[in-house]
C-alpha cells in the first residue's frame, strides 16, 4: 500500500505522467523504495478508482496520447492522514547482493573480492550521480520546505552508499585475511 503514498506525495507536488512517477522511483526514490512500471500504473489506477487521483489527456500527433495524474482532494485529505496518523512498519531490507555474499563460500575468495569491488563501484556511482543531482537541485541548505522531503531523501541516498562502500572495503579486508 506505500506505492499508494508514494505516488500521492509525488502527485502532491505537481501533476505528472505515469511515466514521469516511474521515472521518479528509477531516479530519487530508488534508495527506499521500488517500483516496477507496472506496479506504478495499476496503482494509478486503483487511485483514480478510488477518486485519489484525476486525470487530463493530452493529446499528441505522432505519438501515443498521455495521461497527466492530479491528485483530488480526497487523495490530499488520504495523504495527510496516512503521514501523520499511520505508523512506520519497521525497514525492510532486501539486498541481492546479500544474498550473494551469504554464498560466498562456494567460490573463490578472489571472485568474491572481484564481486565485492563491483559492488564498491556500483556504490561510489551512486554517491556520485545522487551528490551531482543534489548540488544542482538545491541551491541552499536546508531548501525551502517544499523540497525538504526530496533533500532529505537525497542525502539519506548518499549517506547508505557511503555505508555500503564502507562495507565493502571491510568485507575485501576480513576476506583478504582468510589462509587459502
Amino acid at each position: 500500500m506505500s506505492i499508494r503514498y508514494a505516488l500521492l506525495g509525488l502527485l502532491a507536488k505537481k501533476p505528472q505522467t505515469g511515466y514521469d512517477l516511474f521515472h521518479t522511483f528509477k531516479t530519487q526514490h530508488i534508495y527506499f523504495w521500488s517500483s516496477t512500471h507496472s506496479q506504478v500504473y495499476k496503482e494509478l489506477g486503483k487511485m483514480e478508482e478510488d477518486d485519489l487521483t484525476t486525470f487530463d489527456v493530452v493529446y499528441q500527433e505522432g505519438s501515443p496520447n498521455k495521461k497527466i495524474y492530479t491528485i483530488t482532494p480526497k487523495g490530499e485529505r488520504q495523504l495527510i492522514q496516512w503521514l501523520i496518523h499511520e505508523e512506520s512498519k519497521p525497514a525492510k531490507i532486501k539486498d541481492e547482493f546479500l544474498i550473494r555474499a551469504s554464498a560466498f563460500h562456494v567460490i573463490s575468495k578472489e571472485e568474491a573480492i572481484t564481486l565485492v569491488r563491483k559492488m564498491k563501484k556500483h556504490n561510489q556511482n551512486i554517491v556520485q550521480g545522487t551528490q551531482l543531482w543534489k548540488d544542482q537541485s538545491f541551491q541552499t541548505a536546508p531548501p525551502p520546505y517544499d523540497h525538504i522531503g526530496d533533500y532529505l531523501t537525497a542525502e539519506f541516498g548518499i549517506r547508505y552508499a557511503k555505508m555500503y562502500i564502507e562495507w565493502c572495503d571491510w568485507a575485501i579486508n576480513e576476506i583478504s585475511k582468510i589462509p587459502n
